[in-house]
């Protein structure tokens, strides 16, 4: 299951980033999107390109494409 997958009221946890690319990596990482790290979807766009996540009180928005890159698991 990847970030593309989260649905709403649900809290999940980040098992890996999935990303070959360095600098996509790095600015997950700056944004506090890491292994381990908790994260719930806010809302996701008309068009569903994007979302908007919250990772430890920090919101973010994500292109569907990033997200795709991110794998998790649900919390129970």
């Amino acid at each position: 299951m990847t970030l593309a997958d989260i649905e709403q009221n649900k809290t999940y946890l980040i098992d890996k980033i999935n990303t070959s690319d360095g600098v996509l990596r790095e600015r997950f990482v700056t944004l506090g999107i890491c292994d381990g790290a908790c994260v719930r979807l806010l809302e996701r766009s008309i068009d569903r390109a994007t979302i908007a996540i919250i990772v430890d009180n920090t919101r973010i928005a994500l292109r569907m494409s990033e997200a795709r890159e991110i794998s998790i698991r649900e919390l129970v």
